[in-house]
């Protein structure tokens, strides 16, 4: 399929006026695969860390209980997640310092924000990749006049970060707006994390578009599907990596990033 052929002509077609002028992306399992910078070099870096933090706190647990306390940590982020709450890496540093009981009186501030720090840029080791037809297809569509955005979730790798690995990959130029939790201080589905970026893109400031002129692509109904239809926007739901059936219900599913142009027809003949 020649993608700047189709989306050229879609644009062009009849001199319709175009009602899907916006698009944004989740980042993990959307954009790029969430196995980089989870991977085990990466991991045993972090884990290397905490313990250097421990031993300068003057504790010297054993390797058993270190890994219990990183996997909790892990459950904590979870936890914090799915109830609407950033938890990045100064909190994970925080809750294992609490694991071990250290009382808070005795925290090392600088050490917790060295560390923190150091487990963010743990990420470079093992840069993410980038799922199939993403390089092809985002920037035929911001060439094809679309507007783009990228809303992501973070965790231990923070929106610095990404936006290395997305410039490194040619995609940032592409991109109107990236907006990431760690930034505004909470997690998707907070309708604010879409509002934020649609006004970035322009679209309080443009009055010939609304939020059902724009659309979002995500793989978790609950964070991407939930909080992009709470808005009004269109909901896409990519199954490339993973195939969450859960509800709500997408607007409409699709299995590889090459699908989205054809959709974008569809949507526009309506």
């Amino acid at each position: 399929m020649d993608l700047s052929l189709n989306l050229s002509q879609r644009s062009r077609a009849e001199a319709r006026p175009r009602r899907l002028v916006t698009i944004t992306f989740d980042l993990w399992n959307t954009i790029y695969s969430a196995d980089g910078p989870t991977g085990a070099v990466v991991r045993s870096a972090r884990m290397r860390l905490v313990k250097q933090a421990l031993a300068q706190h003057g504790l010297q647990p054993g390797e058993p209980e270190v890994e219990a306390a990183y996997r909790s940590g892990y459950d904590a982020y979870m936890a914090a997640w799915t109830s609407g709450r950033h938890f990045g890496a100064r909190e994970q540093v925080l809750h294992i310092l609490s694991y071990f009981e250290l009382p808070e009186a005795a925290h090392d501030q600088e050490v917790i924000k060295e560390t923190a720090q150091a487990i963010e840029e743990t990420a470079r080791l093992c840069p993410p990749t980038l799922l199939p037809g993403v390089r092809e297809v985002i920037p035929a569509l911001a060439a094809a006049g679309y507007r783009l955005g990228l809303i992501s979730d973070t965790s231990l790798t923070p929106g610095r970060v990404l936006r290395e690995f997305l410039e490194k990959d040619g995609l940032a130029e592409h991109f109107t707006a990236l907006t990431f939790s760690d930034e505004t201080g909470f997690p998707k589905p907070d309708p604010r994390m879409f509002r934020l970026t649609l006004a970035s893109l322009g679209c309080e400031e443009d009055p010939a578009v609304a939020p059902g002129e724009a659309a979002h692509i995500g793989d978790t109904p609950r964070t991407d599907i939930a909080g992009a239809q709470a808005v009004g926007m269109i909901a896409v739901r990519y199954t490339g990596v993973n195939d969450h059936q859960e509800p709500p219900p997408a607007d409409f599913v699709i299995g590889h990033h090459r699908e989205l142009p054809e959709l974008l027809l569809r949507l526009e003949k309506r």
